[in-house]
Parts: C-alpha cells; structure tokens; sequence
C-alpha cells in the first residue's frame, strides 16, 4: 500500500514533464486544476533535475494547493518508468493520465468517472481529442470521433494516452502497470496486454483532450525507436492471442503462412465472443504478407471467411494502396 493512501482521493492524475517548454507545462497543470470535478490528486514526476524552473513553478503551485505532489527523479530514467513510480505512490480509485504538452479540457475527468462508475464492465476510458499544434491552434478535430471498436486495436492504436482514465483494479495483472522494457509506445502494449486479458476500452465521443503534435515532442523525435516497440507489441499481441486459443503452436510463431491457415480455419468454430478479434487478426495476417506478395491481396477479398465483410472498409483499402504506405504497420514487416 502507497505510504500516501492515508488520505484517498477517487481519482490520481499521473503526470511526468522533461524538457517540454514552460508554457505547455503551465496549461496542462492549469488545465487539470480547473476540472469540475474537485476529488483528485495530482502526482508530477520530473525526470529531469536539472529543470529548476519547471521544479520551482510546481512547488509554488503545491505551497496553495494539497492535491499537488512532486516527484523528482535524481536521474532521468525515461517516461514508461516515471508512470510507474507516479502510479506506486498514487492511492485513487480510478488512475488518470495527462502529458505535460497537452490540455484536459474542463469537463474531462467529471465524465470519465461518471462514465466508469456506471459502467462497471468498463475498466479503460478514453476520449475523443482535438489535435493542436505547438502554437495550441486546433490542426484536427475530432482525430478518435470515428475508432471506438476495442477489436481494432489489433490494427493500430485508437485510445489517446493522455486522454485515458483507468481503474485501480488492473494493477492486479501485473504489479507494474506499464512494462519497463518499453521505453517509447509504452502505451500501446498496455493496451494490446489488457486486450489479451479480456479487459474492453471504451473511447467516449466527446472530445476532453487537446492533444498536441510539435516536431519537439519525443515521439518525433525517436520515430523509428517508437516504431520498433510498437511492432514489438503487435507482435506479441497477435501470436499470443492465437497460443492462447490454442490456434498455432509455438513453432509457427515465425511463419505467417501456416499462421494464416490456422487462423482462417479456427475463425469458424471459435466462440462468438472472439470472432470479432480474430477477423482483425486475420486482416493484419494478409496485410503482413500482402506487403511482400500481392496476390494476398486479392487473396483476402476471396476468403471463404468473408473477412472483407467483417472490419471497416478503410482497412481493405490500406491493403490495396502502395507499398510505402503498408510497410511499417504491423509488427511482421
């Protein structure tokens, strides 16, 4: 139990900054102040202890205001490990996210609790966003209005981190919520872990986040860091998914042809509740291999299985455009 739980709060915001500039760290920390919803504590870690200013502006900030808690880490040590820590010392029933670069509009975390408390089969919730750009000029609205079906994060990743709350309760799959060996895209192998454990998110329409994108942010500059670790996941997501069901065997983990097979003649006597899944990780199977052959193209429109008919029809067209814009998005390529 965090030495903190003495006093509970019903939420924990979790928040980690390292060189993002003063003035996206002073709107996203006001941004979380001014929620309407009031019963919350706001964990900061600083993995940077050279940013006096940052430290300074905070501990001011906490002089007023007891929610407020610094952690500063002697050492930088990376964002997936600073969650950690900020989480260990949490003590809310329900865990928010926030990014020092991003702002949680008002009304954020007072629909994401109602939403949990009324839906208890719910544990992850995300929201729309509206995407701004480094100056906070909206560049596109409504970016997740349209990615709502859990099963499609077998394809990609629908949920924006800063944007999710989440219950105490999956720290019971694992101790550590966020896997240390993933320093970038940390977020997506929570996500594709808690899938494999039958945890179900749920993105709510309404846009509660203005999330930013700048040429400075980590994700822009680590690209091809972020893509391996994102593959990394995928990967795991969809070989463990079939070795759970018992769909291949360990030796087939390598060979996306006997894979596919497998998958396509398990799809129709699978129980109902994993069909969904299994039609999106067939399409990724003959996406993956589309990407070297062609004719898998044309291959899935022909699949007894009808897999076309079953996922949005977005996705068949990305397996029929160029190379360059297939390659890269799974974790077989």
């Amino acid at each position: 139990m965090s030495p903190y739980q003495s006093h509970t709060h019903k939420v924990s915001v979790v928040m980690s900054l390292y060189k993002e500039p003063m003035r996206w760290i002073r709107e996203a920390v006001e941004s979380i102040l001014a929620q309407t919803f009031r019963d919350f504590e706001f964990i900061i870690i600083c993995d940077n202890p050279d940013y006096t200013e940052a430290i300074s502006y905070i501990q001011g900030l906490m002089a007023g205001d007891p929610r407020i808690r610094l952690i500063c880490n002697p050492t930088n040590i990376g964002l997936t490990k600073s969650l950690n820590i900020g989480i260990e010392t949490s003590c809310g029933e329900y865990i928010a996210r926030m990014d020092a670069d991003d702002i949680a509009l008002p009304e954020r975390l007072e629909r994401q609790v109602a939403f949990l408390d009324a839906h208890p089969e719910i544990s992850i919730c995300a929201s729309n966003a509206h995407v701004i750009d480094a100056g906070g000029k909206v560049a596109r609205r409504d970016r997740y209005i349209r990615k709502t079906d859990p099963c499609e994060l077998i394809i990609s990743n629908i949920l924006a981190h800063p944007s999710v709350t989440m219950r105490r309760s999956l720290l019971q799959y694992r101790c550590s919520l966020y896997n240390e060996d993933y320093p970038y895209s940390q977020d997506y192998e929570l996500w594709q872990y808690m899938l494999r454990k039958g945890v179900r998110p749920y993105v709510l329409k309404e846009p509660l986040l203005l999330y930013r994108k700048s040429e400075v942010q980590i994700s822009a500059k680590k690209k091809t860091q972020q893509v391996e670790c994102f593959k990394n996941a995928h990967r795991t997501l969809i070989t463990g998914w079939l070795l759970d069901r018992g769909i291949i065997r360990e030796d087939d983990c390598n060979d996306l042809k006997k894979m596919l097979s497998c998958a396509c003649e398990a799809y129709s006597h699978i129980d109902l509740k994993d069909k969904a899944d299994l039609a999106h990780i067939i399409y990724v199977l003959y996406f993956s291999l589309a990407t070297y052959d062609w004719k898998y193209a044309f291959r899935y429109l022909a699949d007894r299985n009808m897999i076309v008919f079953r996922i949005r029809f977005i996705f068949t067209f990305r397996l029929f455009v160029s190379r360059k814009t297939r390659r890269n998005r799974t974790g077989f390529n």
